[in-house]
């Protein structure tokens, strides 16, 4: 079975209501665990950063699910690979608010201060999800 890391960006969908965070953490929290996948959620109330790491069937099945939920909309793939190791194997679905992103982290690793995940690459991405895990939930 290999590893793989999903990084994706995406935009709150017409469907979205600002309550929908805490029922998206929860309801990814139960499955991931059931599925053996890691990983990390940004957000700012306009976009969505996510990484996923788990076997690859798992992972590309979460990442279906989440293209037909219409609470996201035009998603775009950063980042996909195998890996070696997870960056993120202590959390189900760790999560860090826009009230705890720093505009120094998110400049150093983008063009502008501000949290535009579609303005990264993919390993600018992965760079900055893991100097925010100190700041998860």
């Amino acid at each position: 079975m290999f590893l793989v890391r999903l990084i994706y960006a995406s935009t709150v969908g017409e469907s979205f209501k600002p309550s929908d965070i805490e029922s998206i953490l929860r309801s990814a929290r139960k499955n991931n665990r059931q599925h053996g996948i890691t990983g990390m959620l940004c957000f700012n109330s306009r976009y969505f950063l996510q990484c996923l790491e788990g076997s690859r069937s798992a992972v590309n099945d979460c990442f279906s699910l989440i293209q037909t939920d219409t609470r996201h909309r035009s998603l775009m793939l950063l980042s996909y690979g195998e890996i070696s190791q997870r960056a993120f194997s202590s959390w189900e679905m760790a999560y860090v608010s826009e009230q705890a992103m720093t505009k120094r982290s998110v400049l150093q690793f983008s063009t502008k201060d501000a949290f535009d995940p579609y303005s990264m690459l993919g390993d600018s991405a992965l760079s900055l999800l893991a100097d925010f895990r100190q700041l998860a939930e």
